[in-house]
């Protein structure tokens, strides 16, 4: 093997381990909120506790991407897409690390809900959740892919997911505009729903960043892609 071959070797084994270490805290942060929300509605205080123990594991895998980008960047000095998946990684890792922050403070929350007697109305958080879950799920396997269509389409999603989050909210909120005798409950509902509803705006930020990976376009903030690049455009070049 050539000596440039083997630079070539490294660089591709460099970028796959970087992939498969943000997959892994990927499944992570999905796993965490899985946990969190099933020990709230199974009333499971273990699985709570699970979620709020596995978060440093989370908290670890993107203090190791971080080096592993650092240390490609220094190394091999990637350029147009390869560099911009090495930073699109560490960026999506740390919005995996905030939603299994997200999934810690629903667990701690939820803790404390178990203590109290079951409300049947929990059962609303569930649809929420599903959004929420669903949006992860398509930006993580956009990531995997580098499949610019599906990244879009959990972008659309937002704003479904907002509307889904204000139904329930909104429901929680009336509750504790009467007599209750679980107003904390109530009040600890509604910030679970803003908590979920936060999982999905991170879940659209690990998608914009796929989208700039691949097409080198931001579309952060209101920012569009070219009119002549088709949403199912994708692309695999180390160059644009």
């Amino acid at each position: 093997m050539q000596s440039g071959d083997h630079i070539l070797s490294n660089f591709n084994d460099s970028l796959q381990n970087l992939r498969e270490t943000t997959l892994t805290m990927a499944a992570g942060a999905q796993r965490n909120l899985h946990n969190t929300i099933q020990g709230l509605l199974q009333r499971d205080k273990q699985l709570c506790n699970q979620a709020i123990a596995d978060d440093e594991d989370e908290d670890q895998l993107e203090i190791e991407i971080d080096n592993l980008g650092l240390q490609i960047i220094v190394r091999f000095q990637p350029v147009a897409t390869d560099l911009r998946m090495v930073i699109g990684s560490m960026k999506t890792a740390t919005n995996l690390e905030r939603i299994s922050d997200q999934a810690v403070s629903i667990a701690k929350r939820a803790r404390k809900m178990l203590k109290n007697d079951e409300i049947p109305e929990i059962a609303r958080i569930e649809g929420l959740y599903q959004a929420a879950a669903a949006m992860l799920a398509d930006a993580v396997t956009a990531y995997a892919d580098s499949n610019t269509e599906l990244a879009l389409a959990v972008i659309n999603q937002q704003k479904s997911l907002k509307k889904t989050h204000k139904k329930t909210a909104r429901f929680f909120s009336e509750k504790l505009e009467g007599e209750t005798g679980h107003y904390r409950d109530y009040l600890d509902l509604v910030f679970i729903c803003r908590w979920l509803d936060r999982v999905g705006g991170l879940a659209t930020n690990i998608a914009e960043d796929i989208v700039f990976e691949i097409t080198s376009t931001d579309i952060r903030h209101g920012g569009e892609l070219p009119t002549e690049m088709t949403e199912g455009e994708h692309s695999s070049d180390s160059s644009d």
